[in-house]
């Protein structure tokens, strides 16, 4: 395994940072009205079963990775190449590389449309992405580092954001809850489902763990997040329930904002806007790390090809992708795309890719 240079890798907390950054962000302004169609007031269930299972997924991830650092670098990348050879596995990495263009995309052109519709209604896409794209670009040329570090950023900005649920309590109605259970199996499951894409973002961990310092120690750190994650989620759904009435929150396309819109300051208003701004730093890291992952798949498909030539193909491409989604309606069918593929990815990719490594390993003549 070609050992990584000390100056380009991350300490064990990079597990805990990266995955909140790429979770927890754009998509919980519509999570809440999202997930409460099929099962109501027992959407708590169905965020609580979606948290639980991408602990086990986690657990398939970690245990794909450590089983393949002694044959070489610990990455999907790597991973595809000795367990399928390398054409079979150059298919599989650009199946990959559609995955992390898609989630980039999907992300961007969500916070853009909110943007649009909520506070710059004239904002040019076409304009909004060439800039944001500049920062992405100094930000990937630095390395890691600079990704981990507005990932931290991004986590501490959100804190004020998520503190603003304290001015649910007073008009909470408790009665919301109730009745308990009052959802089938099959609509709890639905509404899992229809979750996933809130959860995604923690597989990038199959692309940063290599430059990860003390990988052992990060393991509780990667899932101390995931149940950060799932505890923000479950907050988040419960509280819009007491919030807003059950017809209204299924009619409503971003509770969270509806919300902020109701809280007030005697000296500051508007908290919707400054909170919908203080999201649009979350947006960097998610597109920093997609933009680096595919850099450094590029690099390791072709290594003649430099990461700071093949990143800014990268950002045209993403800004090119992003301008072609014309509507909100676009959007929507984006993200569902994303969903489903997040969905196969996580829960039927990552386990079979598992099953075929440990096969791998007992017809090579190897002790299980």
């Amino acid at each position: 395994m070609k050992k990584i240079n000390e100056t380009h890798t991350v300490g064990p907390l990079a597990a805990f940072f990266i995955p909140q950054a790429m979770q927890i962000g754009v998509g919980f302004l519509s999570f809440a009205s999202v997930v409460t169609k099929a099962s109501g007031q027992d959407a708590w269930i169905a965020v609580l079963i979606s948290g639980l299972s991408t602990l086990l997924v986690m657990w398939f991830i970690l245990r794909l990775l450590e089983n393949e650092r002694k044959y070489g670098t610990p990455d999907l990348f790597s991973v595809h190449y000795r367990i399928f050879g390398k054409r079979i596995g150059a298919i599989l990495n650009f199946l990959s590389f559609l995955y992390v263009i898609g989630f980039s995309v999907a992300y961007l052109r969500s916070i853009i449309e909110i943007l649009q519709v909520e506070i710059f209604n004239q904002l040019s896409t076409l304009s909004f992405s060439i800039l944001f794209c500049l920062i992405v670009w100094y930000i990937v040329i630095g390395g890691i580092r600079n990704i981990l570090g507005v990932c931290l950023l991004s986590f501490i900005y959100l804190v004020p954001v998520f503190s603003t649920a304290i001015f649910v309590v007073p008009h909470a109605h408790f009665s919301n809850l109730l009745p308990i259970f009052d959802h089938g199996l099959q609509d709890i499951l639905s509404s899992s489902f229809v979750s996933t894409f809130a959860y995604l973002g923690f597989e990038f961990l199959l692309f940063v763990y290599p430059f990860i310092k003390s990988p052992k120690d990060a393991k509780k750190w990667a899932y101390f997040g995931l149940l950060t994650t799932m505890y923000t989620y479950l907050m988040i759904v419960l509280l819009s329930i007491l919030f807003f009435g059950q017809g209204e929150l299924q009619n409503t396309i971003w509770p969270a904002l509806t919300f902020w819109k109701s809280v007030r300051f005697p000296f500051l208003e508007h908290i919707d806007i400054i909170c919908v701004i203080i999201l649009l730093w979350n947006l960097v890291p998610v597109i920093s790390l997609c933009s680096w992952v595919l850099a450094r798949g590029i690099k390791f498909t072709f290594p003649n090809v430099k990461m700071k030539y093949s990143l800014i193909g990268i950002l045209i491409l993403t800004i090119v992708l992003t301008v072609l989604i014309q509507n909100g309606e676009q959007v929507k069918q984006v993200g569902a795309l994303i969903n489903n593929s997040g969905f196969i990815f996580i829960y039927l990719y990552i386990p079979l890719l598992l099953f075929c490594q440990w096969l791998k390993k007992i017809l090579s003549g190897e002790s299980a």
